[in-house]
């Protein structure tokens, strides 16, 4: 019963013992947060790239080249170093004065020019040949007519001598208009002087019709190619001057 008395008996907590080291010395643990380091670096991206728009900017503005404004027009200041000075010659101090340029002296001619007759006038105005109608091929105011085909043609101021007289043909072609009879009337200052009938006989037709003049028939002269109701088709003005 002594012996069981005294036994020694010694037990040791090796767990105390861990988490006693473990309060002693912790361990480093590293913790990324991953969503602050992002929203970092972009807000640092941003501001370089707004410093350097901000730079580049001002670097423009001192490069562009200053315009000077003269009479609303503008000059870059390259443009008016490019420019040539004139400065004047400077010889012993005294500056020689640039030769003023020669005025040559400015000429006027005055012409007077005749004054017309009235009926000259009057007949320069009017052509000499009018078609109204397209079924009228050729019209004018000829000289004796050659193998059905008209002479030379007569001027519209037609001048006359006294004691002489001229013969004067009005030709006129007409197309599509058989078996209508047609008159050539001559008027003299407005008034029917002579009328001629003509019985068109084929598709195609030639009418010709003429008047003698002399220094008695001064005036305005006109002839027109009409029908039956008085429609008129070609006419031609002409006057007769002394």
């Amino acid at each position: 019963m002594a012996d069981k008395g005294n036994r020694v008996v010694v037990r040791i907590n090796y767990d105390k013992d861990r988490r006693r080291k473990e309060l002693i010395d912790p361990k480093m643990v590293t913790v990324w947060h991953k969503g602050r380091i992002f929203s970092a670096i972009a807000i640092l991206l941003l501001l370089i790239g707004f410093l350097f728009f901000l730079f580049s900017g001002e670097e423009a503005k001192e490069n562009k080249p200053l315009s000077l404004k003269n009479d609303g027009q503008s000059k870059s200041i390259e443009s008016v170093q490019k420019e040539e000075i004139s400065v004047p010659k400077v010889e012993n101090n005294k500056v020689s004065p640039e030769p003023l340029p020669s005025i040559s002296p400015v000429k006027t001619s005055l012409s007077v020019k005749p004054k017309k007759s009235s009926s000259a006038t009057v007949s320069s105005k009017r052509p000499p040949a009018i078609i109204f109608d397209r079924r009228v091929i050729r019209a004018s105011l000829n000289k004796e007519p050659r193998y059905g085909e008209p002479g030379d043609p007569i001027k519209p101021r037609v001048v006359i001598g006294l004691g002489q007289s001229i013969e004067a043909f009005y030709f006129s072609e007409i197309k599509s208009m058989k078996n209508r009879v047609l008159l050539h009337h001559w008027f003299k200052n407005g008034e029917l002087v002579y009328k001629k009938h003509f019985d068109v006989e084929t598709d195609k037709f030639k009418l010709i019709s003429s008047k003698k003049l002399s220094a008695k028939d001064v005036g305005e002269w006109s002839v027109a190619l009409i029908d039956q109701k008085g429609k008129r088709f070609s006419e031609v003005n002409f006057s007769v001057n002394p």
